[in-house]
């Protein structure tokens, strides 16, 4: 079955699988650095005093730009947006990647069996908590179904088309495409010298990238570097590496904080992947083999020596590639050593009516009987969303609250922000990069949550102990002599301020005015 044609089917399948199994947001989690600045961008009134927008949009471009306009335009229908952006993104990325799996794997099966492990029960187990799928519609996962059509094209030697496209992901996620890139332009020098392609075309691949994307790569660095409106004077290299690599990102950059298991399934599926590839494809060993050199200098370079520049390419980023190489390693050595004597039939009969009837059924489960799932993740799915009392509560505050109101929230919220149309004081997960407003970020980090750089735990870890001084905190009587601008506060309904009125609550959250 090598020439087995990409099945959409299946891939509608997988989409189908991944909302049930990670759920669905909208609104929420890594959307509070794009939607709320895609509604700003519509609408400069909004988010008036808010931290993390101001101190994004005070250097433009930036990371965010390109993604958020291209969204701008559907700023009146961002929900149905996203949800067929979810639908169209992971669909493209399934599609190409049984087209990658299909080249090792001769059995159709066992290329889909290869792509179900690696994104669902191996989803999350790369380096840097970086993923092949998000829960909600994101530049990254755009990007990454560029990229993997991108690395097709790269394998069939047609080097343009494949650069093009690389270049269309960097601008819309910068890392994702950048990283990948160096690694398939270090491939490209391998073969220069080996001479498998001649000058002109080496050149021609890197040329059109570095014309295209490495323009708007400078850019945004030269803006990281400057100064930004509105920031505070620029932090150490050092300051900065404290604050945002070890104290905010420790999960993407510092491989020392990465779980003991997610390294072993990492370094188990780079080793089998060398050994598969070695006899079946000299750029995907070549791959595999560049991935992996590189992550072992970026762990180097990061955790021994705090290198700041080579530190913000998030090298990580493509462990994810060399993740599914490797589970399509895995399944391709048990294919040709114990599975070929068994025939695995072509079951086309019933290959549609099954596919359509688990994913009929894998939607009935979502829509009606989700809370019976022995886990819990978020469906935040159209009218499924009103049932989550934060955002109810969010929405009554978008409703209510006066529009240059300043809020506090709890550590982990990301619902404030775009369902609230409020401006946040500050917020752990949207934190502004430049070197401008790190160390006020940090400054106002310490002040409602309690939590530094000093802490024994880092980054998230430190949610129990940011709750516990959220709401035990004595700073507030200081909020009007300090000069803070703090006007409103979010907090459990069983919580009550030492000072400020209660003006609104619902089943399990209030709000105080200060």
């Amino acid at each position: 079955m090598r020439g087995a044609k990409p099945s959409l089917l299946f891939a509608l399948l997988v989409w189908s699988l991944l909302i049930l199994r990670f759920g669905y947001r909208y609104g929420t989690g890594d959307q509070v650095e794009l939607l709320p600045y895609v509604l700003y961008l519509h609408d400069h009134s909004l988010f008036p005093h808010d931290f993390f927008i101001q101190g994004l949009n005070a250097s433009v471009p930036n990371e965010r730009t390109v993604m958020a306009n291209l969204t701008l335009p559907f700023v009146n229908h961002l929900e149905m947006f996203c949800f067929l952006m979810q639908l169209f993104s992971t669909v493209l990325l399934v599609l190409g990647l049984q087209q990658l799996a299909y080249r090792f794997i001769h059995n159709k099966y066992l290329a889909w069996l290869a792509i179900l492990i690696a994104m669902i029960p191996l989803n999350d187990y790369t380096l840097g908590n970086v993923e092949l799928y998000s829960e909600c519609f994101q530049a990254s996962g755009l990007a990454v179904a560029i990229i993997v059509w991108a690395i097709n094209l790269f394998i069939d030697r047609k080097f343009i088309a494949a650069s093009i496209l690389m270049s269309a992901a960097t601008f819309i996620q910068l890392l994702e495409g950048l990283d990948v890139m160096i690694v398939l332009s270090i491939i490209m020098l391998f073969m220069l010298i080996i001479k498998q392609i001649p000058w002109k075309t080496f050149i021609a691949f890197g040329a059109i990238y570095f014309c295209t994307a490495g323009v708007y790569l400078v850019m945004i660095l030269m803006n990281k570097m400057g100064s930004a409106s509105g920031g505070s004077e620029t932090v150490s290299n050092a300051e900065l590496f404290k604050i945002v690599f070890q104290f905010r990102h420790p999960h993407h950059f510092i491989f020392a904080s990465f779980p003991l298991f997610k390294m072993v399934v990492f370094f188990v599926l780079t080793l089998c992947a060398l050994i598969f590839y070695s006899g079946h494809s000299s750029k995907m060993f070549d791959f595999i083999l560049v991935g992996l050199l590189g992550v072992i200098v970026y762990a180097f370079a990061v955790d021994d020596f705090h290198n700041v520049f080579i530190g913000n390419f998030q090298f990580y980023k493509v462990t994810i590639w060399m993740k599914f190489f490797g589970v399509v390693a895995v399944i391709g050595m048990a294919e040709e050593f114990y599975l070929t004597k068994w025939h695995l039939p072509d079951m086309v009969k019933f290959e549609k009516v099954g596919i359509i009837a688990l994913a009929l059924l894998s939607w009935l489960v979502v829509v009606k009987f989700n809370q019976l799932l022995p886990y819990k993740v978020p469906f935040q799915l159209f009218a499924m969303k009103e049932k989550d009392d934060m955002i109810d509560i969010c929405e009554k505050i978008n409703q209510t609250m006066p529009a240059d109101a300043v809020f506090i929230q709890p550590f982990d919220n990301t619902e404030l922000k775009f369902y609230g149309r409020r401006s946040s004081f500050v917020e752990f997960k949207a934190n502004v990069k430049h070197k401008s407003f790190v160390s006020e970020w940090y400054r106002r980090i310490r002040i409602v949550y309690g939590i530094s750089a000093d802490d024994v735990q880092q980054g998230f870890k430190l949610q129990d102990k940011a709750d516990a001084n959220y709401y035990t905190s004595d700073q507030w009587q200081f909020n009007r002599k300090a000069g803070y601008g703090i006007t409103h506060m979010l907090v459990k309904k069983d919580y009550k301020p030492p000072y400020g009125s209660l003006i609104l609550s619902n089943n399990s959250y209030a709000v105080y005015k200060l």
